[in-house]
């Protein structure tokens, strides 16, 4: 990918080297990194791409923050990751200091090691105090880290740096590591949290040029040599910039059409499943228009009716990223269970399932830890129940088949047990728990791109501890007037507001007017502006101008009464002139002055 913008240089910065010890200090913050000997290093660190089973002895980084503006304020300390000086751990450890949020009385640090690898793997933290001091927060790292660093620079031109990232979801998928072109993400940090603004007005100058600069580098550079990996890099960015059937049309003019297997995607990636659970069709690489379609809705870069708009031959695609999946991941899916093999290939099984832990997740957020036991038995038992009356195979056994009818009636039984456990539901819980799937996984899209829900948080409907815990902080921040975990209709029409469509009013072939039906108001408006002229009937209409026509031409009528022999001056003033009042005065002046032509006899 082409340069990009320069980063914006940190307010210190510093690298451990060989070192043992580290420190920097900017504007009242002081961070410090200390080699550690301990005995044992089991247990979290931020840096570890999530490893917690490590045992023995090492050497631990742990990082260090301190506010010298307040020096009887307890400074924090959080383990980083394992370091040997050899590289058998992460390496090369950075530590900077940066001012990220405007409000923050204290810079930020940023802490970041490389794991070693082939393009791999830069691991990257943001820590900072929370907006009343009293805690330190950090980011989740795998949200910004990747094969490099970050970008830090002044997208909105404000004086305050963004955190420019890449999707490197889109490494691979299209075309070889070097053919490959990640879009753009741009993060605000604020109070602690990263919210995702690609999509503001703010950024778009900045997204607009960085595409400008890249579309020129390609075309000078690469454009003969894997174009659909720039292509896909192209209609993302676009889409982003609300212009897809532009770079649709573009993408479709450039395309490469030899088929890689090794570079495209299929229905059953799009849908998520093991292959061994797919059909051979499923399984067949699409044509590239249609892969990206899909992809491009399963990554959220536009909705599948707007792709359906521009790409109606990519619907089986769009449909298959639009699939449901259940509650856990169908590629590693459990051994000899039927059941969790019918989640993964039946969208409408999957759809139930989640409709039903929506009721249930807001029932065990109702009764509390205390009654969380309880109710997961209960639930386990009644799930039981459905599976045997359904001749549903039990997980384990070896004949793992289902009964012909085994999907139509766990459906079935599904919709039971969501309204049997729905009725021990009431207020906002009740009314969360009627929304429809979509605008739950749209809720918390959204609580994600606000920085509540960390970006690798599954959006599935599920509330689950961490949707909770976001919800929470977002009441909180917006002052909403209920503290309570759940989302109301208020509070979700207030998270994200529900679009506000016009009802559809198409009459389908087979539909044909009732000759007898009553007239409806558009009706009989659009009777009425057929025959209205100017808003009022048209003999009216005719008979105004007719009567202002008249007045307008009193000059020249005085004019002809009195047979002056300059009728044809009076009429040329009057009419030319005399919408300026003083031309219409100065006509019936010259009307009423000239002298009369004299009567002859007609004998």
């Amino acid at each position: 990918m082409a340069q990009t913008d320069q980063s914006v240089p940190p307010l210190a910065h510093g690298e451990i080297g060989d070192r043992t010890y580290l420190d920097v200090a900017a504007s009242g913050l002081k961070a410090s990194i200390d080699l550690r000997q301990l005995p044992d290093c089991q247990g979290e660190t931020l840096l570890d791409e999530g490893d917690s089973s490590r045992r023995g002895a090492c050497r631990m980084a742990v990082l260090r923050l301190e506010d010298t503006t307040h020096p009887a304020s307890t400074p924090y300390e959080i383990r980083l990751t394992p370091y040997s000086a050899d590289g058998s751990d992460a390496r090369d450890l950075q530590l900077d200091l940066r001012r990220l949020d405007a409000k923050a009385a204290l810079p930020q640090a940023i802490v970041s090691v490389f794991t070693g690898g082939a393009h791999c793997c830069t691991l990257l933290s943001i820590l900072g105090r929370t907006p009343e001091g009293a805690n330190w927060t950090h980011t989740a790292t795998p949200e910004l880290s990747g094969e490099g660093p970050p970008l830090f620079t002044d997208v909105d031109g404000d004086g305050t740096p963004e955190i420019v990232t890449q999707d490197e979801s889109f490494l691979y998928v299209f075309a070889s590591h070097a053919g490959s072109w990640p879009p753009a993400i741009i993060y605000r940090y604020s109070g602690g949290r990263l919210i995702d603004v690609t999509r503001d007005a703010a950024s778009r100058p900045w997204l607009e040029t960085d595409l400008k600069r890249n579309e020129g580098f390609w075309q000078k550079e690469q454009s003969g040599n894997e174009p659909n990996g720039f292509l896909a890099y192209y209609v993302a960015t676009k889409a982003e910039l609300g212009q897809l059937s532009q770079a649709w049309d573009y993408m479709k003019a450039h395309q490469s059409h030899e088929e890689d297997p090794a570079f495209s995607v299929s229905l059953c990636t799009l849908i998520g499943r093991q292959d061994a659970l797919c059909t051979q069709d499923e399984r067949a690489p699409l044509p590239f228009p249609q892969g990206l379609a899909g992809f491009l809705v399963s990554r959220s870069y536009v909705t599948g009716d707007e792709m359906l708009k521009v790409a109606p031959d990519a619907e089986a695609a769009i449909r298959a990223a639009t699939w449901y999946r259940p509650d856990f991941s169908c590629l590693n899916l459990p051994k000899k269970n039927g059941v969790a093999a019918m989640l993964c290939a039946n969208s409408d099984a999957a759809q139930h399932e989640l409709q039903f832990d929506q009721v249930y997740y807001a029932l065990r957020q109702t009764v509390g830890p205390d009654g969380w036991k309880t109710l997961k038995q209960e639930v386990i038992t009644a799930e039981n129940d459905l599976d045997r009356e359904c001749g549903l195979p039990i997980p384990g056994a070896d004949d793992q088949s289902l009964p012909p009818n085994g999907a139509a009636c766990y459906i079935e039984g599904m919709d039971r047990l969501t309204q049997t456990y729905r009725a021990r539901l009431s207020g906002a819980a009740l009314e969360e728990s009627l929304r429809p799937l979509d605008r739950h996984i749209a809720l918390q899209t959204r609580l994600m791109q606000l920085g509540y829900l960390p970006k690798v948080s599954p959006a599935d409907g599920v509330y689950g501890e961490s949707t909770r815990a976001a919800i929470l902080a977002w009441k909180k921040d917006t002052g909403r007037p209920e503290d309570t975990a759940f989302l109301s209709d208020a509070d979700a029409q207030a998270l994200l507001p529900a679009p506000s469509t016009p009802a559809a009013s198409t009459i389908s072939p087979t539909e044909t007017a009732s000759p007898t039906a009553p007239e409806t108001e558009a009706s009989v408006a659009s009777a009425t502006t057929s025959h209205t002229l100017l808003g009022m009937s048209v003999g009216f209409a005719l008979f105004i101008l007719a009567i202002g026509t008249g007045i307008y031409l009193v000059p020249f009528f005085v004019a002809c009464l009195r047979n002056t022999p300059r009728k044809l001056t009076v009429f040329l003033v009057n009419f030319f002139l005399g919408w300026t009042i003083l031309g219409w005065v100065a006509a019936l002046v010259l009307a009423l002055s000239v002298e009369t032509r004299p009567k002859t006899d007609a004998n």
